[in-house]
């Protein structure tokens, strides 16, 4: 006779084993459900790396070195402001009250828009 201190259950010998039928269920539910999250671990995880290598091949080429590049203004004026924007620099001059804007292209610093600015316009009423 085997004495068993503390425990009122069954013994060890007593114990439902692995022939049990709702063993095996709970074995086979516990190996589908492990599957499933392997499955979607996997399809996850290249997903990833294929966002991740497409980027990698569809990015821009990065610029050679510096690019010159002048921009003509003219004589007696003044650059009144500059200003960098998503690809843009906008350059701001004043010659003989006449004021200036210069949008040029970062990349290529060709001047892709200009708007003058003259005094003795009609002006709109103040905002209230």
């Amino acid at each position: 006779m085997t004495a068993q201190i503390g425990s009122q259950g069954p013994s060890l010998n007593e114990m439902a084993d692995d022939e049990d039928p709702r063993i095996q269920r709970v074995y086979r539910r516990l190996r589908t459900l492990t599957l499933i999250g392997a499955l979607t671990m996997g399809f996850c995880f290249v997903s990833v790396m294929s966002v991740i290598a497409y980027r990698l091949v569809k990015s821009s080429p990065v610029a050679a070195g510096p690019t010159a590049g002048s921009l003509s203004i003219p004589a007696g004026a003044r650059v009144v402001s500059t200003a960098v924007d998503d690809g843009r620099i906008i350059v701001t001059t004043e010659a003989e009250g006449r004021t200036t804007i210069h949008v040029l292209d970062a990349s290529s610093l060709a001047e892709t828009g200009r708007l003058e600015v003259t005094p003795g316009g009609p002006s709109a009423p103040p905002l209230r």
